[in-house]
């Protein structure tokens, strides 16, 4: 977790193994939306989580991405295709092809403070060589903004 990292449009930064561009923040939308472009390869797939607070959509432009939504239910997105993940429904996300390049959208905005909180600014334009996340220091951070990683499902 580094210190420093502002999150505001423009800010680029790596982010539990997957490479993200602030496009737009709460401070740019009065709190209603916030979208972040996201480069993640299967080392960046976050564990199993539920939001309180935000819904998640995944405009997919290159490559292939899964999700679980709740138990049982299985969605798929391919480029040009949006994946919708309501808030208060367990999910997880699988990157399904080498590496996926998304739009991530918040609604509303403020879960992409926790990114900011997280990464830390990129050296590059692509993912950081993949390195093991702290998962309690990131679940900690997490459960600030309403976040819970739950176990696997």
């Amino acid at each position: 977790m580094t210190e420093g990292v502002a999150g505001r449009a423009g800010d680029r930064i790596w982010m539990i193994n997957s490479w993200m561009r602030f496009v737009t923040t709460a401070e740019d939308t009065g709190g209603r939306l916030a979208v972040l472009e996201q480069r993640i390869t299967p080392a960046g797939e976050p564990p199993r989580h539920v939001h309180a607070n935000e819904d998640e959509a995944f405009y997919v432009l290159e490559g292939r991405l899964a999700a679980t939504l709740g138990d049982d239910t299985t969605l798929s997105a391919g480029p040009g295709e949006l994946m919708f993940l309501p808030r208060g429904i367990p999910h997880s996300l699988h990157v399904r092809t080498d590496e996926a390049r998304l739009l991530v959208m918040l609604n509303p905005a403020g879960f992409e403070k926790f990114f900011a909180a997280v990464g830390e600014p990129a050296r590059g334009d692509g993912p950081p060589e993949p390195t093991t996340p702290d998962v309690e220091a990131i679940a900690a951070e997490a459960a600030r903004y309403g976040v819970t990683l739950l176990p696997p499902g």
